[in-house]
């Protein structure tokens, strides 16, 4: 007789997955994170609670670990490659040597793994833990699905300090789930050759990295296919991202290693190969996973945690204080390194924000969990740590950084002051932004300085301190050197160390758009844009005008809308200043038309017209925090 599953336990999951982030919407001063609303609601409903829900449902469990792969797969999705570069950082406004955001994560990341061994082993001579590696592993990851989201939500994400603290959770992240496929692949096979298998996984990554770059750009009509087939019900990168996904998690299998590693990279994959103009497919992604995958592994996580285990357990009693001390002070002490790039205050703050931890923390016990080497009153605990650290560590990081709200708007860098240059800062300056010209020849920026720009000597692709403190407040730069590799150096700066989010750059070279392109830069091609301006204004003859005549007072400007004043607000309701009108709405990479009843949410980038005075006075209106 077949055996029926009953779709009820799924049911109330996705029903708690709904109701959550409305409970945690409506009390805002709760400030929880909503995967730690999930957690504590599966702890009510499952085992620990009325048990209405069991941690031995085949259809959930299936769920509920896919939602796993694809949380991970998530996480490598949010790595921006194009912000990861060996530059060293050059220097600082003392002339001391700085260290770029790379190296200072990697040196971090290398001392929190010290510091988390040294304490396991601690732990192990006391008799409390059984694998001290495993536990070093297991205290050394962070959160980078938490540390990204505070980052944004304090404007700090594309700056250098940033940066900083993002790719030092990113490393976190790879490193560490790197580290445990191999303690796991050692300890369940011993170490013999086949733990070699691991980089079978990255060969694969690679071949198939070629084979999308190849694809993609060399085989004629593969792009336009694609895009074709994205507006239709085929949704074939939605497809093919899946295909991505489900192959390494297979080859993870038959491997004999960890899925996680094997979703993680096809995430990285995807952000490879991803321009641009795939925004809206990563924003589909993850609206699948966050609305429905991810929500029912951490309601599972909630289900399966025993705390009758936890509490009549004296050992895991003991060990959950020291474990909660351990987890913050294996980040609080490495964070030390960041002094030699930043203040003690903020070194302290990285720290703070970096000790917060969930999903791989979880994932790395539950692994030990399986092999036996953790019971299950310590994975009880490992989760209660990671519920604390990741619902106090942002609350602490916001305490201390203050709100960072310059006193004057950030200036627009123009690296050269040749005669294109010029002609670009003139245009700007028109337009009444304050402009900063940087070149590293003084007769040029002599010429500049008579034209009355605020102009310095400075190699810029070598990050000079004198150029520093306009780079480190730059939300804007334009590269205006003729010379390929110049123009490079400048844009990998700018974007790897500094985190300049708008960077445009003129590219003469066809064929060099691509690293351009990955590096995250707004490209200009003569030979290409010109053609499409000029097929522009020959059907729309009034945007010429628009977008170059200041005479008439007139400008079109962007801003991020910051003020929550008008979270969820239709833009009729909106008392836009003067003749100002919204021209349009990006969210989250995808383009929207606005009209009336479009909602404004904070994080949208709206494109403005009017004049200039009702114009300054909208931006302050929206951009208030």
């Amino acid at each position: 007789m077949e055996e029926s599953h009953s779709f009820a336990p799924l049911l109330i999951v996705v029903l708690l997955a709904f109701i959550i982030p409305l409970l945690l919407a409506r009390f805002k001063r709760l400030t929880l994170p909503i995967v730690v609303g999930e957690i504590l609601v599966g702890i009510l409903v499952g085992r620990s609670g009325f048990g209405w829900v069991s941690g031995q449902e085949p259809m959930l469990d299936l769920l509920a670990e896919f939602g796993f792969a694809f949380l991970m797969f998530q996480a490598g999705m949010e790595i921006d490659f194009s912000g990861l570069s060996l530059s060293k950082g050059g220097n600082d406004s003392k002339g001391r040597q700085r260290r770029g955001p790379l190296s200072l994560g990697f040196l971090y990341f290398l001392l929190t793994v010290a510091s988390a061994t040294a304490v396991s082993f601690g732990l192990l001579r006391f008799g409390l833990i059984k694998n001290p590696w495993m536990m070093g592993l297991i205290l050394s990851t962070t959160s980078l699905g938490v540390v990204m989201p505070v980052l944004k939500e304090k404007d700090l994400i594309s700056g250098r300090f940033g940066q900083t603290i993002l790719i030092a959770a990113l490393i976190a992240d790879f490193a560490t789930m790197l580290l445990i496929t191999i303690v796991v692949a050692i300890l369940s096979s011993g170490l013999t050759v086949n733990i070699l298998l691991i980089g079978i996984l990255f060969v694969v990554f690679f071949l198939v990295y070629r084979l999308g770059v190849f694809s993609m750009n060399r085989v004629p009509g593969v792009r336009r296919t694609l895009e074709e087939l994205s507006h239709t019900t085929a949704r074939i990168k939605i497809r093919g991202a899946f295909t991505v996904l489900l192959l390494f998690v297979v080859l993870s299998e038959v491997l004999g290693t960890e899925v996680i590693l094997g979703a993680f990279l096809a995430g990285a994959m995807l952000s490879l190969l991803s321009t641009p103009d795939d925004a809206e497919m990563m924003h589909q992604l993850e609206a699948v996973g966050f609305g429905f995958f991810i929500p029912i592994f951490f309601i599972m996580v909630g289900v399966r945690f025993n705390l009758a285990v936890l509490l009549g357990s004296s050992q895991a009693m003991l060990l959950l204080p020291l474990l909660l001390l351990a987890a913050i002070l294996v980040k609080l002490l490495p964070a030390l390194v960041f002094r030699l790039g930043f203040s003690t205050r903020d070194a302290f703050a990285a720290g703070v924000l970096l000790s917060a931890r969930l999903s791989l923390i979880i994932a790395a016990s539950a692994i030990g969990l399986r092999l036996g080497i953790i019971s299950e009153p310590v994975n009880a605990a490992v989760i209660l740590v990671a519920i604390i650290t990741v619902t106090v560590a942002p609350l602490v990081f916001v305490r201390f950084v203050p709100e960072r709200k310059p006193s004057a708007p950030p200036p627009i860098v123009v690296v050269g002051a040749g005669e294109r240059g010029l002609l670009v800062a003139e245009q700007l300056r028109s337009h009444q932004e304050w402009v900063v010209v940087l070149d590293a020849d003084e007769a040029r920026v002599a010429r500049a300085r008579q034209l009355g720009f605020e102009a310095l000597v400075a190699e810029v692709g070598c990050d000079e301190p004198r150029a520093a403190p306009y780079l480190d407040a730059a939300n804007t730069l334009v590269s205006t050197y003729t010379d390929t590799e110049s123009n490079y150096r400048v844009c990998q700066l700018a974007r790897t160390v500094y985190g300049i989010p708008h960077v445009v750059a003129m590219v003469t070279d066809p064929m060099e758009m691509h690293r351009f392109e990955q590096l995250g830069v707004r490209v200009v091609n003569p030979a290409i844009d010109q053609a499409a301006f000029l097929s522009l204004l020959a059907r729309n003859p009034g945007v010429y005008d628009l977008l170059t005549r200041t005479d008439d007072s007139k400008e079109v400007r962007e801003v991020v809308v910051r003020n929550r004043r008008y979270e969820d607000k239709p833009l009729r309701q909106l008392e836009l200043p003067g003749d100002v009108l919204v021209l349009a709405l990006r969210r989250d990479g995808e383009f929207v038309v606005p009209h009336g009843n479009t909602r404004v949410g904070t994080g949208d980038r709206l494109t403005l017209v009017g004049s200039l005075d009702c114009l300054e006075t909208a931006y302050r209106m929206f951009a208030a925090q």
